[in-house]
């Protein structure tokens, strides 16, 4: 691709055969490109996310072939709220390329090009986002740290933190440091709250809904909440106490499933480097959508993905132990040691290497998550007949006792 797109308008881009080729029928390689293009040159990222809202209004072109009045109105709704800091004339101008662009796509539909769009739902591109934002997060830090649409980055000092947003949408950090809130912020602008290894946070947003973040783990939120929808991006686990509003259903994203609600409380577990994916419900309903397949999920049942063998499943499980994570602590009830290792190395971002004794035992007891890493070792311990040493590589060796 040799075009220069950095000084591409929005409407440029939706005239432009390479853009809607790549918005209809994506490879690795656009991808990757318009991914670059969009997280280096903010301008052009917000002309690209102007084409790519109206690209999503029109999808349904190859049933719909011409626009009403209506739907015209609802796209310059959406155009001047995006485009609020152009002129008038320009929005004018860009409404006036809608007919056209419809007429594209559905020849490109008809031509048998529209194969598989990431935009679910919302028109959000999952992947594309959080690789933008990876690029802005190379060097992350080890606080926990909220990076904001702006590009400022403020780390946040201590292992279990608070983020509040309140009616104004300025954010209190710890309930101490206040952060302004954009004045001019688009409403496809997105903020992004890190939580390294050995540290868990929390967020409230202006509507109520409470998000808890663990250990490793990543959420990406929009600026302002849309006034039909409200969405989330996560990579890691998190859990959810949803403020209920019937006219704003709350979904949360990952790479594999959405998980739309309207006022629940419950856990979702997908980490990138994890095959096992799981979704835990502790009161309300869920509904999880996954390549097309829907499911609803009853309190106290956990939905589990695993994306090496492609398998689904639900079952009963004890939703308060799964999620007891939350506040500060992990239960175990008879549990094979090999388990806990694994979540403590999850956890801490730390390595473990036993012998094959360790698989026969079991432990039963709860580890203080607030602790530091070596009075949680000694924890286990005292709780299970091994002993822990930590090698010059940092690598910690489990021992059966005799």
């Amino acid at each position: 691709m040799n075009t220069d797109y950095t000084k591409y308008t929005a409407d440029e881009f939706l005239r432009d055969d390479c853009f809607l080729r790549s918005e209809l029928y994506p490879t690795k390689e656009s991808h990757t490109f318009w991914s670059r293009l969009h997280a280096h040159s903010p301008s052009t990222a917000k002309e690209i996310d102007i084409a790519r809202l109206i690209l999503r209004d029109l999808r349904n072109c190859g049933k719909k072939r011409n626009l009403s009045p209506g739907d015209i109105e609802m796209l310059r709704e959406k155009i001047d709220r995006q485009n609020r800091t152009h002129d008038r004339r320009r929005s004018i101008r860009l409404l006036g390329r809608i007919a056209g662009v419809a007429a594209t796509i559905c020849l490109l539909l008809l031509a048998g090009w529209y194969v598989y769009l990431p935009y679910r739902q919302s028109g959000t591109d999952y992947q594309a986002l959080m690789e933008s934002f990876k690029q802005k997060t190379e060097n992350e830090s080890e606080q926990v740290q909220l990076v904001l649409s702006d590009n400022r980055k403020i780390d946040i000092d201590g292992k279990e933190t608070q983020v509040d947003y309140n009616e104004a949408g300025h954010v209190n950090i710890n309930s101490g440091q206040i952060i302004e809130a954009e004045t001019e912020s688009m409403e496809m602008a997105y903020n992004q709250l890190i939580v390294p290894q050995g540290k868990r946070s929390t967020i409230t947003f202006n509507d109520g809904t409470r998000v808890w973040i663990n250990s490793g783990s990543k959420i990406i939120y929009p600026v302002n909440f849309e006034k039909n929808r409200r969405e989330l991006f996560a990579e890691g686990e998190i859990y959810l106490d949803v403020a209920k509003d019937e006219k704003r259903p709350f979904v949360v994203k990952t790479g594999s499933m959405d998980v739309t609600v309207l006022g629940t409380a419950f856990n979702v577990k997908a980490y990138g480097n994890d095959p096992d994916m799981q979704v835990v419900l502790v009161c309300g309903k869920v509904e999880i959508e996954m390549k097309g397949c829907k499911n609803i999920l009853s309190p106290s049942q956990m939905f589990s993905y695993n994306n090496h063998t492609n398998k689904t499943s639900i079952s009963t499980v004890d939703a308060a132990d799964l999620v007891a994570w939350k506040d500060g602590y992990y239960p175990f009830k008879q549990q094979q040691l090999s388990v806990v290792l694994h979540k403590l190395s999850e956890y801490y971002g730390i390595t473990f290497e036993w012998d094959k004794a360790i698989d026969t035992l079991t432990c039963s007891g709860k580890l203080d998550l607030k602790e530091d890493l070596n009075e949680v070792l000694n924890t286990l311990e005292k709780t299970a007949p091994i002993t822990i040493r930590r090698t010059a590589g940092d690598i910690y060796i489990i021992d059966v006792k005799p």
